[in-house]
């Protein structure tokens, strides 16, 4: 930060319309997940095609995620901004036509505008806030993306019977023009419009020897695709042990409200402790302790209570990889390493989520389950082991800035 004083409502207010473009990403990306059966039989089509507007999101975002992250580095992240609430907005008008394929066309292209929404999370809140909120500020966004989540899973499917199909899309297309709107009056950049200019001819960002950067894109390949995995295939396995169709909504609203809570708790303890590296191998270990468990419950209240323990742990564990991401490159280089970290993320959703189907169909619930306690067993393995080395860089890092 500069020594320019700007005004709490100002900086707040930026980070209030970039939260809201975070929760509106995550309601058109799952919007269609608790009406994928209404969408099949209203359209013709088979399930799996009418899964295909969710699954073009995290094949998108493996595509276009460093794409987004090279524009930040060198045009800026109010740029990216722009172009991913103009492409949102101009695609959700085509939602609001009663076709299948121009649906999917539709999300296809809000699936491409989403990484320039998301990836300048760490590179926002770098530009607005202090260093020692930078943390804190980035749990925020956490927190607004998993409420975008909850509100997709719980506030659409009540849009969907209120206004019907036509409705819904044109209230989420009335949504994304004002959020359009607000982004052109309102976000603005400050000193981080100038280190990508003023550093043009610096070196691209060097991945090979960056040891914190290496082990944190390794990590998020399998912490992200095992939350995936296990948050896609829960309910699947409890219908299959006999719990009612319902009931793995609840432990999955469990998880997000947990998550909500650990984002608001954990990144600030990691800022004032100083150790984000060490409050992330303390989060992974209860999250492998609580995965089995969450399958394995024996009653809807104790899978519930088990899914809010998993998600205070595991899911701050996104905001405070961010962290490490944004600490460990020069800022000049911030938007391409959020945009790898997005990339090799969305790439480990896709991975383990198929994997785990394989496996549970060939050998049985358990196995799979123990198959992701294992990767994420090798996640903290991993951390244990470069963790001093990590240290070190980061502290170089440091002193460069």
């Amino acid at each position: 930060m500069d020594g320019v004083q700007i005004s709490p409502w100002r900086r707040w207010g930026v980070l209030a319309i970039f939260c809201a473009a975070l929760i509106m990403t995550q309601v058109f990306w799952y919007d269609f997940a608790p009406i994928l059966t209404f969408v099949s039989e209203h359209y013709g089509v088979s399930e799996l095609s009418a899964s295909l507007l969710i699954l073009v999101f995290p094949v998108m975002s493996i595509l276009v995620s460093a794409l987004a992250g090279s524009l930040i580095d060198r045009r800026g992240y109010r740029l990216s901004l722009l172009i991913g609430t103009g492409v949102m907005a101009a695609c959700s008008l085509l939602r609001v036509i009663d076709n299948f394929w121009l649906l999917l066309l539709a999300q296809t292209g809000i699936a491409v505008a989403i990484p320039f929404i998301v990836t300048p999370i760490t590179v926002l809140a770098s530009d607005w806030f202090e260093a020692r909120d930078e943390a804190k500020i980035t749990g925020i966004c956490a927190i607004a993306i998993f409420a975008g989540l909850a509100l997709a899973m719980t506030a659409s499917p009540a849009l969907f019977a209120a206004f019907h199909l036509a409705g819904s899309m044109a209230i989420h297309a009335a949504a994304a023009f004002l959020l359009f709107l607000l982004t052109i009056l309102f976000i603005r950049q400050r000193q981080y419009a100038t280190p990508g200019v003023r550093e043009k001819h610096q070196a691209a960002l060097k991945v090979r020897g960056n040891i914190a950067l290496l082990v944190i894109l390794v990590a998020s390949f399998l912490i992200q695709g095992c939350f995936n995995a296990a948050t896609t295939w829960l309910e699947a396995v409890w219908s299959g042990r006999g719990f009612g169709i319902d009931d793995a909504g609840f432990a999955m609203a469990a998880v997000v409200a947990g998550g909500i809570v650990g984002a608001m708790v954990i990144p600030a303890l990691a800022a004032r402790s100083g150790s984000v590296l060490g409050m992330i191998t303390a989060c992974l270990l209860p999250s492998v302790l609580l995965l089995y468990p969450l399958f394995a419950a024996g009653s809807v209240a104790w899978g519930i209570a088990c899914g809010a323990l998993l998600g205070f742990f595991w899911l701050p564990l996104l905001p405070l990889s961010l962290t490490v991401i944004d600490e460990a490159v020069p800022k000049a280089h911030a938007g391409m390493a959020a945009g790898l970290f997005w990339t090799v993320g969305n790439a480990g959703v896709l991975a383990m989520t198929v994997l785990f189907e394989r496996v549970k169909n060939l050998l049985g619930w358990q196995q799979a389950v123990v198959m992701l306690i294992l990767c994420m067993l090798a996640v903290l393995c991993v951390l244990l082991r470069f963790a001093p080395a990590m240290r070190r860089h980061l502290f170089t890092m440091a002193g460069e800035a």
